[in-house]
């Protein structure tokens, strides 16, 4: 089967595709690129906590803990606020 639009068509076409893929589009402000790094080594030591029970893992965190300060650090020195990851996941 063959449907044959007119250019009206085609073009209203064309702004509703747009309208959605507008709508599908997030746009991130970009300290949102220094706050996944941080947000992510949170979320790792909290694992490595979680089974402290293994010296490996205390060891581990300690590290990451030192590598976050110093991510954390440099996000205040560049958007000249601390760093806030409570609302991410």
């Amino acid at each position: 089967m063959v449907v044959r639009l007119t250019a009206s068509e085609l073009e209203y076409g064309r702004r509703f595709a747009a309208k959605k893929a507008a709508g599908l589009v997030v746009r991130l402000p970009p300290e949102i690129d220094d706050l996944i790094p941080i947000a992510r080594l949170e979320k790792r030591i909290r694992q490595l906590l979680w089974n402290r029970d293994q010296p490996d893992n205390v060891l581990a965190a300690r590290i990451l803990v030192r590598e976050q300060s110093r991510l954390q650090l440099a996000y205040e020195r560049r958007h000249g606020k601390p760093a806030d990851t409570k609302g991410m996941p």
